[in-house]
């Protein structure tokens, strides 16, 4: 049997006390944010605030809670997400916790996210799922780091850590970019052979293939859920098979973000001041036209010079981004964030998993400045409410699309 879809709450602990005309004052929210802007009044227990909102959706039942790394912006308050890991290892019981994922070129050693990873698996029994990630545009000029070098450098790290929790130490690593005389890494993971990984990527051919031969699991960076979401999931599926595997809905996630209410009208009244402060203040930078962008240009983050090319060929730079979005009718028609009560949710939810029937579901519930309150309602009403037809919907078609291929699959690994 084909597991139905598998619910996780994302948070990413945005900064929520900007003053009223920042968007007018300031032109990013990203690298170049004044941290003046910090109020370390307002903030007094912030973090432990966002790390109790993952802790109760543990409690409500959630599959797992995810987390991100992200620099010097007021998006994400997450530079080091393992050591929000660690502090759920000991709040939280059963849920996996999704570290996705730390960016492997800015870390030295790669070795070093092995050890982390390893101990957050032991203190955890188990339920670390290790997310890695090369970094986009903003940390490269976080870091001043090379995006050149980034791509070579990211496929070596995930090579030695893998290797890392497999094979017996010490034993030599030969890299061009992490040369290590002896990796020979205590704790070792309590999973075997070792957590699983997830890779994030947009729709590189490159990602894909290299998701594909190691058998990782491959989720699409993207806030957006149209049919290039579904066109993304069939390009995976004909990488899969061209390299003997086939596409199962384990093998791929995606981001949502969404907000549930008693009625559509209650839930955008009470998500209105949090989705707004999120798309003008949080994505100014990002995902807005508007402001200093920083993530994106020529060579930043990396791209094949032929998918370079391509990507000029299709784009149109005048096309409005998420944080450009205008009202409630332009934001549903992104099928980013969905708002509306359990009925519309689980209706605009399964839309998007009729046309790519993926079988993780990131879910942001906390978005800028929303109150602990609304947030923490918002998960109650969407795991009482729309996680049980989630669940009962997807199992069904899961097992009609695919239960035939993971037979054959089984019966092939005898």
């Amino acid at each position: 049997m084909i597991d139905p879809v598998q619910l996780y709450c994302w948070h990413f602990m945005s900064y929520p006390h900007l003053p009223a005309d920042f968007d007018e004052k300031y032109d990013s929210g990203w690298v170049t944010v004044p941290n003046k802007l910090w109020d370390r009044e307002k903030s007094r227990g912030l973090l432990n605030q966002y790390i109790d909102q993952l802790a109760y959706a543990d409690e409500l039942g959630f599959d797992g809670m995810v987390l991100n790394e992200h620099h010097q912006n007021i998006y994400g308050l997450m530079p080091a997400p393992n050591i929000i890991a660690a502090a759920l290892t000991q709040k939280t019981k059963r849920g996996k916790i999704v570290v996705l994922g730390n960016l492997l070129p800015l870390h030295g050693n790669p070795l070093r996210v092995a050890e982390e990873y390893a101990m957050l698996d032991n203190m955890s029994d188990g339920r670390i799922v290790a997310g890695f990630a090369p970094g986009s545009g903003p940390e490269t000029f976080n870091y001043n780091a090379s995006s050149a070098k980034s791509r070579d450098q990211f496929w070596e790290a995930v090579e030695l850590i893998r290797r890392a929790w497999t094979e017996d130490g010490p034993f030599a690593f030969e890299g061009k970019n992490y040369p290590l005389r002896y990796v020979n890494p205590w704790p070792q993971p309590t999973q075997r052979p070792h957590p699983e990984i997830w890779i994030p990527g947009a729709r590189s051919r490159d990602t894909l293939t290299q998701i594909a031969k190691n058998g990782y699991c491959y989720f699409l960076s993207s806030r957006s859920h149209g049919k290039g979401t579904g066109q993304s999931m069939q390009r995976f599926a004909e990488v899969l098979k061209a390299h003997g595997d086939i596409y199962l809905p384990r093998r791929m996630g995606i981001l949502m973000s969404t907000y549930v209410g008693e009625t559509d009208k209650i839930a955008q009244e009470e998500s209105r001041e949090g989705i707004w402060y999120f798309l003008r203040n949080c994505l100014k930078g990002h995902q807005r036209r508007v402001g200093r962008q920083l993530t994106f240009g020529p060579g930043v983050p990396y791209i094949p010079p032929a998918e370079f090319r391509a990507y000029l060929a299709s784009t149109d730079p005048t096309t409005p981004l998420l944080g450009d979005t205008r009202d409630w009718d332009d934001l549903q028609t992104s099928q980013s964030i969905i708002v509306g009560s359990p009925d519309t949710v689980y209706n605009r939810f399964m839309s998007v998993l009729e046309h790519a029937p993926v079988g993780h579901l990131l879910i942001q519930f906390h978005m800028g400045n929303m109150s602990d309150e609304s947030a923490r309602k918002s998960q109650r009403l969407f795991w009482n409410e729309v996680a049980p037809r989630l669940k009962e919907a997807t199992g069904k078609r899961f097992n009609e699309l695919f239960g035939a291929d993971q037979q054959k699959q089984m019966e092939a690994a005898k």
